[in-house]
């Protein structure tokens, strides 16, 4: 396992999963990563079967010494995303689906694929630098499947349940800020996290969306008042209103606040941003909202000189959560802006460290190489103090690259890379050189394997799931 971590994680001449057995920092034969991937979790019927969550949280207690600094020194800042494994010709691989995928190479082609989406949790390690853009580091910490027959909202809520509540984290004696993209502002989500009482969720929201406001004591006991037969239960819900329609709303905000700060293209902007506090969404699906009010966020860009929105649409942002008066509003607008650095993790992991390269026909398989995906990560974070900001000779000019040498910065993922290997070699090897064993007689002649079974691509039909409810 260490000699594949060490490989994956300081590779940059091989293009293959395989190939890593013929890097110089892995030790042993390519039939052998197999047997690490293998080795690394194995679900089998015996009682004393070790659990997944049991590794997961062991994982997790190898990465908890290398955490960052809290974000603004108040709190972890943590980005929940999902992204597609394609595995379009894999047969035998369990449980595939279609999945979202971004294709616009050929016009008119529909952004769909085969494989499975995987439910990731990162923690942020970048610091809000005005003129400056630090590396975009964030540290994978939870990585789930989602199948085909669960319910994002809910699966995603289980997985950031047990990350909160693994012994002796951090992540529990802290307050915890999640940022999320508004494929999550579900019921199912909310309701099923809102019992963490150090987590503030900041999630997006469509732009046509409906809120109503919450009912004070007062206006509730009026209503009550003004019903004659005194039937049904209290009020909770006020005054609707449309996202759609802000400019036509009879209330103001009830906190405001404006600061400039500077785009990736070095452009500066005035950021406005304005908060309406207690507003409730509509329960759904059994899941109760009527005890669960949030902050609403509306955020602008200006331009500094004609104050002119540079954007015809706002970003609306909920914010859920029993301590979410602690944030600050420019602390809201910096955790969301920097949730896009789940999205670098995403691009990274893909182009350089063989996330969704790794071909077999075993999901297990598939949800270990994801653990070890992580494991290279963290390792290349860790190695970042040993590294220096080394780029190639034509992005010498790029004002990032000239930004982080002017303010001591660390150098990113793809630096740390390209410099891992002579570090790894640096050290005796002998510890990550295989024992003398005796071989075993192998796999003998004329013996026949079975065949794998093959399995059918997932179709989720949402019209049939409305007929059975």
């Amino acid at each position: 396992m260490a000699n594949l971590v060490n490989a994956l994680a300081s590779n940059v001449d091989y293009s293959s999963v395989t190939s890593l057995s013929l890097h110089r920092a892995y030790h042993y034969q390519y039939s052998s990563i197999h047997d690490a991937i293998d080795g690394l979790y194995r679900e089998e019927e015996s009682l004393e079967q070790t659990s997944r969550k049991e590794v997961e949280q062991a994982l997790l207690s190898i990465k908890e010494p290398y955490f960052p600094s809290q974000f603004d020194n108040s709190f972890y800042l943590l980005n929940t995303d999902s992204t597609p494994i394609l595995s379009t010709h894999s047969p035998s691989l369990a449980d595939r689906s279609y999945v979202h995928v971004a294709n616009n190479r050929i016009k008119g082609n529909r952004p769909v694929g085969i494989g499975h989406d995987y439910s990731m949790i990162g923690l942020n390690a970048r610091v809000p630098l005005y003129n400056v853009v630090a590396p975009s580091w964030n540290l994978p910490l939870s990585s789930k499947r989602l199948k085909t027959d669960e319910v994002r909202g809910v699966s995603t809520a289980e997985q950031v349940n047990a990350l909160l509540e693994a012994a002796q984290s951090p992540l529990q004696r802290s307050l915890v800020v999640n940022a999320l993209d508004r494929q999550y502002g579900t019921p199912e989500y909310i309701v099923d996290t809102y019992k963490q009482d150090n987590l503030i969720n900041v999630i997006r929201l469509k732009s046509n969306r409906v809120v109503w406001e919450q009912l004070t004591a007062e206006q509730t006991q009026e209503r009550r008042v003004k019903n004659a037969d005194n039937r049904g239960a209290n009020a909770v819900y006020g005054q609707k209103y449309k996202l759609s329609q802000v400019d036509q709303w009879d209330k103001t905000a009830d906190e405001e606040q404006r600061f400039g700060v500077s785009l990736c293209s070095t452009r500066r902007v005035v950021v406005k941003i304005c908060k309406w506090n207690n507003r409730l969404i509509r329960s759904k699906r059994g899941k109760n909202m009527k005890d669960k009010p949030f902050d609403l966020i509306s955020i602008e860009l200006l331009d500094p000189l004609t104050n002119a929105p540079i954007y015809k649409n706002r970003l609306w942002l909920g914010v859920w959560g029993k301590r979410k008066e602690e944030l600050t509003l420019e602390q809201i607008y910096w955790s969301y802006r920097l949730r896009f650095d789940e999205e670098h993790a995403f691009r990274f992991s893909k182009q350089h460290l063989f996330m969704d390269a790794f071909q077999t026909p075993d999901v297990e398989h598939l949800d270990n190489w994801m653990e070890i995906v992580h494991l290279a990560y963290w390792l290349l974070w860790v190695a970042r103090d040993q590294a220096k900001p080394e780029c190639y000779k034509w992005q010498q000019y790029d004002p990032n690259y000239k930004n982080r040498l002017k303010y001591d910065l660390p150098p990113t993922p793809s630096e740390v890379q390209r410099q891992l290997e002579a570090i790894i070699l640096s050290f005796d090897q002998e510890p990550f050189k295989p024992k003398p064993k005796i071989k075993t007689k192998g796999r003998q002649k004329g013996q026949v394997q079975p065949k794998r079974k093959q399995h059918k691509v997932v179709y989720k039909n949402k019209n049939k799931r409305k007929k059975r409810a």
